[in-house]
């Protein structure tokens, strides 16, 4: 799974990397338990592969953004927390690692190389590819592709280890066509001699065209049959399936009854069955049936959703009031949230249906309850730098893990024009965790007890301010 190898100082890759600032081959962590399946799966999805660095801080010089070294924990500990979250992924990420720049502040390079077994997601069911700077969740079509290149790429091993049995049968059947051939020749060079019987010799020529078409078929139909043994796939196989599924969609798309009935969550069943001389298999067309249809499920559920960002000054008390309802529903606030939802910078959510599932916001808190919180984080940061809080985060459940909430937080966030920002969330909450995580943000302090849920605590997480 990983190669630790001991650096004295910064590798020219590494050099290379933190001038470039972070893009689609280079991910920068503060601390290596910042690195999480995610980040891992992302790169091992993507077409290049790419490298994470721990122990990486991010300023701006010149208006360019660039990593500097602050160092992190190399022990044993850290590592092993990476190698478990590699192990965890489905199926498990391959990667290595190297510590570097030992006689400094030392820092860790972990390499992913792009997968020949994606696509991979995390423990939690997250597919997910690099991006430019950022992880991004995989479209559904895209999910689709990379499962079709796997069972592509699976069919080439199995290829190779049956080889050499199936060398064997070809030279059988190129025996064959070669005597066939050899016959033909003969043959057509008797009829040079035979010109005047010209109908005897099209005869000929034509027997022996039908002899070689019969052969033909039966070579087909022999491999076809040999690919098939233990649920061998062939490249004529997969080609087939794809262009099978493309015509499915179009056909169901343009067929107004049959797309509502799809999206209805009907079922689709096999009109008819394949010819024996076919390149796929029944059960490939009800596989492909069953891919189309949930793709075409999924398309249109996303389109149900809509995202909206506002100032509170903008909405009317209604809207108010279902935002303020939502919110209580996370169970994170007490009294009076209507009128403090009122006094928020920026308020979003997610409509379904014309029904709010999911909040977000940036507030902008008093001077006080920021310096409460960071007193109680323990932290020497200072408050005031920080003018925005991002919070009142939460999605029902039946809407988790489907993009809509980093379609929200990625829209809201655009209002604090690059200031400083900071959020709490309970230690428990290690999806919350992970998404502040992806958008930035670095946990700072200790961890402190909860008011609302005293039976949890709380940590603190800033995101420094954004050059432009």
């Amino acid at each position: 799974m990983a190669v630790r190898k001991r650096i004295k100082n910064l590798s020219v890759l590494t050099r290379q990397l933190l001038a470039e600032g972070e893009s689609a081959r280079a991910d920068f962590k503060r601390a290596p338990d910042g690195i999480n399946a995610d980040d891992l799966v992302a790169f091992a999805n993507s077409e290049n592969g790419g490298q994470i660095l721990a122990g990486i801080d991010e300023v701006v010089i010149d208006k360019a953004q660039i990593g500097v070294v602050r160092g992190c924990d190399v022990s044993d500990g850290p590592i092993l927390q990476i190698l478990n979250k590699a192990v965890s992924c489905i199926p498990p990420v391959s990667i290595e690692i190297y510590i570097e720049n030992l006689d400094e502040k030392p820092i860790l390079r972990i390499e992913v190389q792009s997968s020949q077994t994606k696509p991979h997601c995390t423990p939690k069911g997250i597919y997910c590819r690099r991006d430019g700077a950022r992880n991004r969740p995989l479209h559904p079509s895209e999910l689709l592709r990379l499962f079709l290149e796997s069972e592509a790429s699976s069919f080439a091993e199995k290829f190779e280890v049956a080889a050499e049995r199936i060398s064997a049968e070809l030279r059988k059947l190129e025996s064959s066509l070669d005597n066939s051939i050899s016959n033909m020749a003969d043959q057509l060079g008797w009829a040079e001699y035979q010109l005047g019987d010209t109908e005897s010799t099209l005869d000929n020529i034509q027997a022996f065209v039908a002899k070689l078409s019969a052969d033909t078929a039966n070579v087909n139909s022999r491999l076809r049959t040999l690919f098939r043994q233990d649920d061998r796939e062939d490249p004529v196989r997969q080609r087939a399936r794809i262009q099978y599924g493309v015509n499915l969609v179009s056909e169901i798309k343009n067929n107004k009854n049959l797309f509502k009935h799809v999206v209805a969550g009907g079922k689709l069943t096999l009109t008819s069955k394949q010819s024996e001389d076919s390149d796929m298999t029944d059960d490939d067309a009800s596989q492909m049936l069953e891919i189309v249809a949930k793709h075409i499920r999924d398309t249109e559920r996303d389109k149900k959703y809509q995202i909206i960002v506002k100032s509170p000054k903008t909405c009317n008390e209604d809207e108010i009031d279902r935002f303020s309802s939502k919110v209580a529903d996370g169970g994170e606030v007490g009294e009076g949230i209507h009128n403090r939802v009122k006094r928020a910078f920026q308020i979003g959510y997610i409509l379904y249906d014309d029904s709010i599932i999911g909040t977000a916001a940036l507030k902008k808190p008093s001077t006080g309850y920021r310096s409460k919180v960071f007193k109680k984080a323990g932290t020497q940061l200072t408050p005031s730098t920080y003018p925005y809080e991002l919070g009142w985060i939460f999605l029902d459940p039946p809407h988790r893990q489907k993009g809509q909430m980093t379609r929200l937080i990625n829209e809201l966030l655009p209002a604090a024009k690059g200031s400083a920002l900071f959020a709490t969330t309970r230690k428990s909450n290690a999806v919350m965790r992970e998404m502040l995580v992806q958008l930035g943000f670095s946990e700072e302090g200790i961890a402190y007890e909860s008011e609302q849920n005293p039976q949890d605590t709380l940590n603190l997480f800033v995101r420094e301010e954004l050059q432009n």
